[in-house]
């Protein structure tokens, strides 16, 4: 009996911490031109992190840099739900106002995006 009660809470535990996931989040690494999607439900409060890893360059021959990567969350039916943009490491709230499926990308760079 002891044993399957050990096996059962090791079974348990690595889910724990992954619960927020399970209902629809992200937690990934995204490239200029990939798009994650997730469930929520209307008036979910995200924490939102991102991690930039690396800023690309401007096309054009000027003198200008990007500031850093731009960060689009939208609505898949409704439009955007939150822009910015991101130099190196930002976490901040968003709160979605409508139920559905959610997108997110980072524009101009690479980094790894976690929403719960």
């Amino acid at each position: 009996m002891n044993r399957r009660s050990i096996l059962a809470l090791f079974a348990t535990v690595p889910l724990a911490g992954c619960s927020s996931l399970l209902g629809g989040g992200v937690d990934a690494s995204l490239g200029e031109d990939e798009i994650v999607e997730f469930d929520s439900d209307a008036g979910s409060e995200l924490t939102v992190s991102v991690e930039v890893e690396e800023v690309f360059p401007l096309d054009n021959d000027s003198d200008l840099e990007r500031e850093g990567v731009g960060f689009r969350l939208d609505h898949t039916e409704n439009g955007i739900v939150e822009t910015r943009t991101i130099e190196d490491e930002e976490t901040f709230e968003v709160t979605v106002e409508d139920d559905g499926t959610h997108a997110v990308m980072l524009i101009g760079g690479e980094g790894h995006v976690t929403i719960e």
